[in-house]
């Protein structure tokens, strides 16, 4: 008598929890999806090492005002 409860006990989790079909729940355009602070982050810092090339060019370059 346990066991079947048990087992019915469990077969309705399983039930609960299962999903009909995975395909119909996934939305979206199929593209990866980028948390905006970790994407942020990186288009920061790729943006500061261009600034400071930049810097670096100016620096190098030579002095044409005299």
């Amino acid at each position: 008598m346990v066991r079947a409860t048990v087992g019915r006990l469990v077969a309705r989790l399983r039930e609960w929890w299962a999903v009909e079909d995975p395909e119909e729940r996934i939305d979206g355009p199929g593209e990866g999806y980028l948390d905006p602070a970790y994407n942020g982050r990186y288009t920061a810092e790729r943006e500061l090492n261009r600034l400071a090339a930049a810097g670096e060019e100016a620096d190098d370059a030579p002095d044409d005002r005299n």
